[in-house]
């Protein structure tokens, strides 16, 4: 975990010398590096106390700049949270587009997409539940209408990529199913990759969890909704089992920061 905050911060630092380099920033372009920074350092925050634990005191007292230049970034804790939504709909969107990246069929390439959900989940087990925060009456009603509206636009923005997939398998044939009917498929299989992924972190021991032994839970529960949608080939056809391990080695680096 601390390897993926490490790596997060290391880029961030790299992209700003880049910038730097290139040309002296401007006064915007300075405040959203501080922004950014506010950001990071919350983000080691909800890392080390949890989300529900984070406080604007908490932060203040983390980084070095004065209560009111931070109060200037974020208007609330609320407001705060909503920023980490953001963020944290950025980090799920970068290993989403790497499931894109993966060379396979548009079933194995929707499995990369369950695959990089359930990496996102272990990577970020604090931020896995930010979003859903942020959509709670007390957040929505106290964050700053722009930050909501940055939300919803990261919001469409994965769903859309998310429902680019089920394109894909209507338009090669190996899904039959009318367009209008993508997002709703598109919901019942983010529930199935949602519920699977929060059951697995935090009732493993639960008996009816248990007792499946070492099989891969994701994998089965995504091939029974894929196989009931009809997409072909069927698992019963196909060894989707050594796709979710090709898919894996796709993600060897970000695999890699588990450890």
């Amino acid at each position: 975990m601390g390897c993926w905050l490490k790596r997060l911060r290391d880029k961030y630092q790299r992209d700003c010398q880049a910038v730097d380099k290139l040309c002296p920033r401007s006064k915007a372009e300075k405040i959203q590096q501080r922004e950014q920074e506010l950001l990071q350092l919350a983000h080691q925050l909800v890392h080390e106390v949890g989300l529900n634990n984070v406080t604007m005191e908490k932060l203040v007292s983390a980084s070095p700049y004065s209560k009111g230049t931070i109060y200037n970034h974020f208007c609330s804790k609320e407001d705060l949270f909503v920023a980490l939504g953001v963020h944290s709909m950025g980090l799920c969107a970068e290993l989403m587009h790497k499931a894109h990246q993966f060379s396979g069929s548009s079933r194995e390439r929707a499995l990369a997409v369950h695959f990089a959900y359930h990496l996102y989940g272990l990577l970020e087990p604090a931020l896995f539940m930010c979003v859903l925060n942020c959509k709670t009456a007390n957040v929505q009603q106290k964050a700053s209408k722009a930050r909501l509206a940055q939300l919803d636009k990261a919001d469409e923005d994965i769903a859309q990529l998310c429902d680019s997939f089920f394109t894909q398998g209507i338009e090669d044939g190996s899904l039959t199913l009318e367009k209008s009917q993508i997002a709703a498929v598109s919901f019942a299989n983010w529930a199935c990759s949602f519920g699977t992924n929060l059951l697995l972190q935090n009732a493993a021991s639960i008996y009816a969890i248990s007792r499946l032994g070492a099989a891969n839970k994701v994998l089965f529960n995504v091939n029974l909704v894929f196989d009931g949608m009809g997409w072909q080939p069927l698992s019963k056809d196909y060894d989707y089992k050594m796709s979710w391990q090709k898919i894996e080695q796709h993600f060897a680096d970000y695999v890699e920061m588990l450890n």
